[in-house]
C-alpha cells in the first residue's frame, strides 16, 4: 500500500465539470474537492487511465475556466487529477463563493477530519 502525500489541503466542492480529451468533450463529472494541484471528481460508468491528459472545462467566479490536467488515479466512480499549473487563483475564491471547510490530512494514513 501506497502513501498519498499531500502538500494542500483540500476543500470540499461540489461544482459541474466537463472532461474534454483531446480537444472533445469527453463526459461530465462532478467535482467533489479541490485543491491548488487539482481535484477529485466523480464520474460514472467511464475509465480513464493514469496518466490520461484532459482539460476541465468549467464556469465559476463570473469566467469560463479551461484547465489542462493529468489523471493521476482512478478508483470505484471516480478520477483524481492533477493540474499542469497551480491554480492558486482558483484555490483561494472558489470555494468561498460555495461553502468550504479544508481537509487538514496530509497523508491518507491520518483521517480526514471533514470525511472526504
Amino acid at each position: 500500500m501506497s502513501v498519498e502525500r499531500r502538500y494542500c489541503a483540500r476543500l470540499p466542492l461540489d461544482l459541474q465539470v466537463q472532461i474534454l480529451y483531446r480537444k472533445r468533450r469527453f463526459c461530465s463529472a462532478t467535482a467533489r474537492n479541490l485543491s491548488n494541484q487539482g481535484m477529485s471528481l466523480d464520474v460514472r460508468n467511464i475509465t480513464l487511465p493514469s496518466g490520461t491528459l484532459v482539460e476541465l472545462e468549467f464556469q465559476a467566479l463570473g469566467r469560463h475556466w479551461l484547465v489542462p490536467a493529468i489523471v493521476v488515479h482512478h478508483h470505484d466512480g471516480g478520477v483524481g487529477v492533477m493540474f499542469r499549473d497551480e491554480h492558486n487563483d482558483l484555490y483561494r475564491s472558489l470555494p468561498q463563493a460555495t461553502t468550504s471547510r479544508p481537509c487538514c490530512a496530509t497523508d491518507s494514513t491520518q483521517p480526514h477530519a471533514c470525511g472526504c
